[in-house]
């Protein structure tokens, strides 16, 4: 099918769900010493570190480049640098790749905030540089619970597509995905809410009256913490064996990108691509 490459790829979602639609990955890179570690466990792939120590010529050939930018810079979490922030600069790194490999489509995943961050200049520069590049560029923000996962996590994609066939205007009709559960019924548990709140990386064990609360819940009238395995689940993840301190493994499972987002837009490139 097609082939790609997996930037600053994390524990793998793009890898968990490419995967299952028969993609190859030809190289995966994370500065992240655990996360590699797990994407060695799960996903067999020996991923690379330092995306800018990588010579993008020593690549072959591959059609889809995906990059879960760091979201920092422009997270209302972080201090809204953007491209003032080191990790911000991480964009020209994706566009080195691109320059040289010049794959067929190239698919950005970051925080909502990014379409505002410096009264949208960030976001007009990204596009920008892969319309110059030749890329026809689309975007949409997705809600998890729209599509089958119970999580109030809001993501932005950013696909651009090299001569593309018609249709490109239309990638982000997703209401044959359309799909609502509970939480209750997602996890088999009597939650109190029907919508998880969106898994992040601080705050954690901040109790129920928190307004840095996200993972402490009303369950058959008590507190319930949520687990390692609830985490995953709430990214998508099953089947998967997560490693590390229990710091470590919260952090990365924070920092993923739900996988029916990655499913839904794999099978959008197919669609479209092929």
């Amino acid at each position: 099918m097609f082939k790609y490459v997996d930037l600053f790829s994390g524990i793998g979602s793009f890898g968990f769900s490419f995967s299952k639609l028969g993609f190859d990955c030809v190289m995966a890179c994370d500065i992240d010493n655990p996360a590699r570690v797990n994407y060695k466990n799960n996903h067999g792939i020996d991923a690379l570190g330092d995306i800018c120590d990588i010579d993008p010529t020593t690549i072959e050939p591959y059609e889809i480049l995906c990059a879960g930018l760091p979201c920092q810079p422009f997270s209302q979490m972080g201090h809204h640098q953007g491209f003032e922030d080191s990790r911000g600069t991480m964009f020209s790194q994706v566009m080195r790749f691109v320059n040289i490999n010049k794959p067929k489509v190239v698919l950005l995943e970051n925080v909502p905030a990014l379409l505002s961050h410096d009264d949208g200049k960030s976001f007009t520069k990204i596009r920008e540089e892969l319309e110059n590049e030749g890329y026809t560029v689309v975007y949409k923000i997705l809600k998890a619970s729209d599509y089958g996962i119970p999580q109030n996590r809001r993501r932005l994609f950013i696909v651009g597509v090299k001569n593309p066939k018609i249709g490109i205007d239309k990638f982000f009709d997703l209401d044959v995905y359309k799909n609502t559960t509970t939480l209750s019924d997602y996890l088999g548990r009597n939650f109190e809410k029907d919508n998880a709140y969106t898994l992040r990386v601080g705050g954690r064990g901040s109790g129920i009256n928190s307004r840095h609360n996200w993972d402490t819940y009303i369950v058959d009238g008590e507190e319930y913490r949520l687990t390692i395995d609830d985490g995953l689940k709430l990214q998508g993840f099953t089947d998967y064996k997560l490693t590390g301190t229990q710091t470590d493994r919260w952090r990365l499972i924070g920092n993923s990108i739900p996988t029916n987002f990655t499913h839904i837009i794999g099978k959008q490139i197919i669609n479209l691509v092929r």
